[in-house]
């Protein structure tokens, strides 16, 4: 069992690696396309929620999307109801660069599922989503 953790982790950085590779040349570096697909997909969220969302402290969320802000990828917005709450925004630069990270994201998992049925994947992908769970409560309790 301790090699599947260690087959996630390597998942993660290599996909993480080639992903910044890919998009140094646009300035995303630092896995900031992980969160500028977020902030796309979820327009409107604070960085708070996106700090949850991803699994990563505040301060990681802050950089991230400061150097997303200074990129002009992303603006930080004022909400009319709620003058403390912070939403992010995709610019028009941000989001023209979206369909090459959802690109991305779906080449890798073409190639991550190749050679698996329909079943494994959906097998896989529900069995990872309890592992993802099960940490997530477990992180939340320590």
């Amino acid at each position: 069992m301790p090699n599947a953790f260690r087959s996630i982790g390597l998942i993660a950085r290599a996909t993480a690696a080639m992903g910044n590779q890919l998009f140094q040349a646009d300035d995303l570096n630092n896995n900031q396309f992980i969160f500028l697909m977020r902030i796309v997909e979820t327009p409107g969220i604070t960085q708070a929620e996106l700090a949850t969302q991803l699994h990563v402290d505040p301060s990681t969320c802050l950089r991230a999307v400061r150097k997303l802000i200074a990129t002009q990828y992303v603006t930080r917005g004022t909400d009319a109801h709620d003058k403390k709450r912070r939403p992010l925004l995709a610019t028009a630069k941000g989001q023209a660069i979206y369909p090459a990270l959802e690109d991305y994201e779906q080449q890798i998992l073409s190639v991550g599922t190749q050679g698996l049925s329909t079943g494994e994947t959906a097998l896989l992908e529900e069995l990872l989503a309890k592992v993802a769970h099960n940490v997530r409560d477990y992180q939340n309790q320590h």
